[in-house]
């Protein structure tokens, strides 16, 4: 078969839209037609030259769609589910996926750092010449053919557009709270950043009853949308330890990194309090490094610790995530930025790398 997809080649260079050959799907996969494609974090760093993975490459991780056609073998899913993008699909063997957490699967790892599925293959080519896929995934397409556990289901509880935002923004900001660091009613928490991510580590954080929620970031109206999403302050990264010290003298209980830069991550580490925990959930570009005091952890006993993708199997996230989008406790529609076609996907870049309000998404 074939499909139109966005294809990057190089830092600099525009997007380029064209046609590309899909490898036909085998017994356990599903060819799934894209609806709505979130631009992560995850690919700007590819886009800014922060990544390096091989190229031509298909961009796009978090996505919704609809699934045409399924393998012999495939029982999980059937033509006309509406379903979600997970990344990280279980392999089932390996000691991490046994555990729960398919996001630090070893051959899911290898896969993402050669740009390829699981299988060391990519189901994509241009002319005889492979093209890769980025976060073992590569949505920025019409069609994508994947195996059978990436694509889960949402029952048709949620409009697509919205439910893409599951595949990677929610699982990750959300689950960080609710899973990782298990933030308990009454809490102080600082988020520093408002990003995608950073916005549903807000709502998180309402979800979970945090009493005080200080939120930072340098984009007015991010801080604007944070506080329409639970946040009970929010302020330029210059306010944050003034209106820390005001609201919480002994700092937070918890705190969230939600860029995962170095620097951003000491912010976070210093606005939390002793006995906190301070959460590293964004990713930082390659080869950063982050210098820190060991004293800071040792003298007020601060755990550090990171976060990915939620720190829970998507598989079992995402059904309570959708449960509480039934329920009225996660807002996804308000989270929706603005919407680009697959033809415009340079703009939806541009749009993404400026920092607008809310997830920019690609319709392909």
């Amino acid at each position: 078969m074939k499909t139109r997809a966005a294809i990057f080649h190089a830092v600099g260079e525009p997007f380029e839209v064209a046609e590309l050959d899909v490898a036909d799907p085998g017994p356990d996969d599903v060819v799934v037609r894209m609806a709505a494609v979130g631009i992560c974090g995850t690919d700007l760093h590819q886009v800014k030259g922060e990544f390096q993975r091989p190229t031509p490459i298909v961009l796009g991780h978090e996505g919704s769609g609809v699934v045409e056609a399924v393998g012999d073998d495939v029982t999980l899913v059937a033509p006309g589910d509406e379903v979600v993008l997970s990344w990280a699909p279980s392999c089932g063997a390996c000691a991490d996926c046994r555990a729960g957490r398919p996001a630090r699967c070893v051959a899911l790892n290898r896969a993402i750092a050669a740009a390829t599925l699981p299988d060391g293959t990519t189901g994509l080519s241009r002319d005889g010449e492979t093209v890769y896929r980025a976060t073992a995934t590569g949505c920025l397409a019409e069609h994508v053919v994947v195996s059978e556990r990436v694509a889960l289901p949402t029952g048709g509880a949620i409009p697509l557009l919205e439910a893409a935002l599951l595949g990677c923004a929610a699982l990750t900001g959300v689950g960080a709270v609710l899973f990782a660091a298990r933030v308990q009613p009454g809490a102080t928490v600082v988020v520093v950043g408002a990003g995608g991510v950073g916005q549903f580590v807000v709502q998180g954080c309402r979800i979970a009853g945090a009493e005080t929620v200080v939120v930072a970031d340098p984009v007015a109206a991010r801080r604007e949308q944070a506080v329409q999403l639970g946040a009970t302050h929010a302020v330029h990264p210059d306010e944050l330890r003034e209106t820390v010290k005001r609201v919480a003298p002994d700092g937070a209980d918890v705190a969230f990194d939600a860029v995962g830069d170095p620097e951003t991550t000491l912010v976070a580490l210093r606005n939390a309090g002793s006995g906190s925990t301070t959460m590293i959930v964004g990713l930082p570009a390659a080869g950063r490094r982050l210098d820190l005091d060991p004293i800071e952890l040792i003298r007020k006993e601060k755990w550090l610790a990171g976060t990915l993708y939620g720190s829970a199997d998507p598989a079992t996230a995402l059904p309570v995530l959708i449960e509480h989008v039934r329920e009225g406790r996660l807002e996804l529609a308000s989270m929706l930025g603005p919407v680009y076609s697959l033809e415009d996907v340079n703009d939806a870049i541009e749009a993404s790398l400026a920092g607008a309000p809310g997830r920019v998404l690609v319709v392909p």
